[in-house]
C-alpha cells in the first residue's frame, strides 16, 4: 500500500472549496428569503391597490350629482341662514373663564368685539343644558400669557 501524504496546498484547496460551498449555500438561502419577502410585499401592494380601487368606486358612487342633490334637498332645507351678527370677526374674542358661581347658574360670558377692534362688549346668555361637572383644560404657560393679554385688552376698553 501506498502512503497518502497530505500536502499543505491540498489542505488549503480543500478548505477553500468547503468555505466556497458554505458561502454559496448561505447566499442561496438569503436570496430565497429575499424572494419570499418580495413576493409578500407584492401581494400587499396588490391588495392595497384593490382596496384603493374599491374605495374610489365607492367615492364615485356616493358623490353622484343626483344623490347629492337629493341629500341637500332632504337635510339642508331646514337650516337657517347664518346672520352676520353670529359670526366671530376677531379671533381674539374667546369665551372667558367663568367664576364658580356663574358655572352653577349656567351663564356663559362671551367677549365679542364691536366694529372697532379696541372696544369689547360682553354678552351673557342662559344655557339650557349645563353639564354637571365643568370641563377643565390643563393650564399652561401659554394660556396664562394669553389670559394676561385679554385682561390688558379689557382694561384698555374700560378706560
Amino acid at each position: 500500500m501506498r502512503k497518502f501524504v497530505l500536502r499543505l496546498s491540498t489542505l488549503f484547496v480543500l478548505m477553500v472549496a468547503v468555505l466556497s460551498g458554505v458561502a454559496l449555500f448561505w447566499v442561496s438561502q438569503q436570496v430565497q428569503q429575499l424572494e419570499r419577502d418580495q413576493r409578500l410585499i407584492r401581494q400587499q401592494v396588490s391588495s392595497e391597490q384593490e382596496g384603493i380601487r374599491v374605495l374610489s368606486a365607492e367615492w364615485d358612487y356616493l358623490n353622484r350629482p343626483e344623490r347629492l342633490e337629493y341629500l341637500a334637498n332632504r337635510y339642508l332645507k331646514n337650516m337657517e341662514r347664518v346672520a352676520p351678527e353670529n359670526l366671530l370677526s376677531n379671533a381674539n374674542a374667546l369665551p372667558q373663564k367663568l367664576d364658580a358661581e356663574e358655572e352653577t347658574s349656567g351663564i356663559i360670558q362671551v367677549v365679542a368685539p364691536e366694529k372697532k377692534p379696541s372696544s369689547i362688549k360682553k354678552i351673557s346668555r342662559k344655557v339650557d343644558d349645563v353639564p354637571q361637572a365643568p370641563i377643565r383644560d390643563n393650564v399652561s404657560a401659554a394660556k396664562n400669557d394669553f389670559d394676561s393679554v385679554l385682561k390688558q385688552i379689557e382694561a384698555g376698553a374700560d378706560e
